[in-house]
């Protein structure tokens, strides 16, 4: 998380350095990203951004936060339209978040999001799939992923209790994020055309999930 300091900035100065990292973070995987790049880009001097920053991390993650401020309200809607049917909410959520990483307007940040952080990597910055430990009930309650329990249809799930839906989450989750890297890794060119394949993969694998494999 920024510093207070960085909350002190005008909106202008905020967007301008939000502005930069979003040029900087999608040129580049992380672990190559340029702080100098970025103050220059954002018109600071480098002394400041660590005023407002612990380091190049900090920054990349907030950002990524940032991003991500809508997918734990739709994954709750998506849901919610499907009458409590948790399948049915994460395919018509996928089918929406996979032409935002793949084709929207931040895909050269995700693309390096996806193919540069493993599985683990997502669980830390996954809401859904984050136990807070040592925390009060009040606390618990307040997680995505505990709210997402009590949303779901349980009758329709094969679940004894909240920690085998995380456990269904994390595989849920694991299988998206295999579907984005694969993606990915095809030509740039083919992304937008072949994005339905990649829905359609998905949805494959969520029946999968769903219906077993076994005849």
């Amino acid at each position: 998380m920024p510093k207070s300091t960085f909350f002190h900035l005008s909106e202008e100065k905020q967007l301008r350095l939000l502005e930069a990292a979003s040029i900087e973070f999608s040129r580049v995987a992380l672990k190559e990203a340029s702080i100098a790049n970025i103050v220059k880009l954002a018109e600071i001097p480098r002394g400041s951004f660590y005023q407002y920053f612990e380091d190049k991390e900090d920054l990349y993650y907030y950002y990524f936060d940032l991003l991500s401020q809508d997918r734990k309200s739709e994954i709750t809607k998506c849901v919610q339209e499907s009458d409590g049917d948790l399948f049915d909410g994460m395919e018509n959520y996928f089918s929406k978040f996979a032409l935002e990483v793949l084709s929207g307007p931040h895909a050269g940040f995700y693309k390096h999001f996806y193919m540069e952080n493993d599985y683990r990597s997502m669980v830390r910055i996954s809401p859904e799939l984050q136990t807070i430990k040592k925390k009060s009930e009040k606390s618990q309650k307040k997680r995505h992923g505990h709210q997402l329990y009590n949303l779901i249809d349980r009758s329709k799930l094969k679940i004894a209790d909240e920690k085998e839906f995380k456990m269904v989450m994390e595989i849920l989750m694991n299988i998206a994020f295999t579907s984005i890297v694969e993606g990915y890794q095809k030509d740039d060119d083919s992304l937008k055309k072949d994005s339905n394949e990649i829905i359609n993969d998905f949805k494959i694998k969520l029946n999968w999930i769903k219906n077993g494999l076994s005849k």
